[in-house]
């Protein structure tokens, strides 16, 4: 599986989300100085408009976000000055430039405008906020869909950017990092990157679990190990574990509950199914 990747030369935010010039209640970012935008992912374009040269992009299949959601991923990127080798059903590769900063049509000095949005491409790709700006449907924040290449020389990065040296989830080296920051706690940080205390604390030899400071750089995955996937119609978690060769005792299941972030298992019908859904995904954490 792909990782959503931001792989550029320099990351240089000139105007961030919800900005006061032209982002009110936008999660879109401008960015300075890119004349080589790679495609995060493998894509299909959708749409092009000529207003201000608008590309929608959608990925092929299912990636990896910056958060840990696992779907499918739309983006969209304005103001390039010439997209004349571009047309809906071609097919980028990631990694392949195929866009430039520019200042087509209502923009302000070269850039690229970026947003992100959950999922596949839908409707006509946009909507108008009450502010009056244009945004794309199922809008998230950048920096929790697109992890930032590590290599990426960065000057203005105004957020807590997901770092990868890796672009696909199967390598061996899959680790991400992450900057805590005011007010994180290793719950907090858990939750929001679909991992758990425990795998935290191991991943970062940490003695007192209650205890981060800020700017500290967290591991937050690395060599995880899943269960296989399940494919069949039962909802007995004790038996699909059993199909798949899996130890499946209440104390086993206890185990793989605490490290799947289900804490205080008690083989409750609302645990076991959370635990099912894992197993049909093939996101049970061994």
């Amino acid at each position: 599986m792909e990782k959503a990747v931001l792989n550029i030369d320099v990351l240089n935010i000139s105007q961030g989300a919800d900005g006061s010039f032209s982002h009110k209640g936008d999660k879109a970012i401008d960015i300075v100085g890119v004349n080589n935008f790679k495609a995060p992912f493998t894509g299909t374009i959708k749409k092009i408009l000529s207003n201000d040269n608008e590309v929608w992009l959608e990925s092929n299949e299912k990636v990896l976000y910056a958060d840990g959601t696992i779907d499918y991923m739309t983006i969209l990127t304005l103001h390039d000055n010439d997209i004349s080798n571009l047309y809906v059903g071609k097919v980028i590769k990631q990694g392949e430039v195929y866009y430039s900063q520019g200042s087509w049509g209502n923009a302000t000095g070269d850039h690229i405008h970026l947003a992100v949005g959950k999922g596949k491409f839908t409707g006509s790709g946009w909507y108008k906020n009450s502010y009056g700006y244009w945004c794309i449907n199922n809008q998230i924040d950048v920096y929790k869909g697109l992890f930032l290449y590590d290599k990426v020389k960065v000057i203005n990065g105004l957020y807590n950017w997901v770092k990868t040296s890796t672009f696909t989830t199967s390598s061996d080296n899959n680790v991400e990092t992450y900057t805590v920051v005011k007010g994180d706690t290793l719950w907090s940080i858990a939750k929001r990157f679909g991992t758990t205390v425990d795998e935290l604390v191991r991943l970062n030899n940490i003695k007192n679990r209650n205890l981060i400071y800020v700017g500290q750089v967290l591991k937050i995955k690395g060599n995880v190990g899943y269960y296989p996937k399940y494919t069949g119609n039962t909802i007995s978690i004790v038996d699909a574990l059993k199909s798949v060769g899996v130890n499946s005792s209440y104390d086993n299941r206890s185990n793989i509950a605490r490290k799947n972030g289900i804490i205080n298992y008690i083989g409750s019908a609302s645990q076991n199914l959370r635990l099912l859904q894992l197993l049909k995904e093939g996101k049970l954490i061994k």
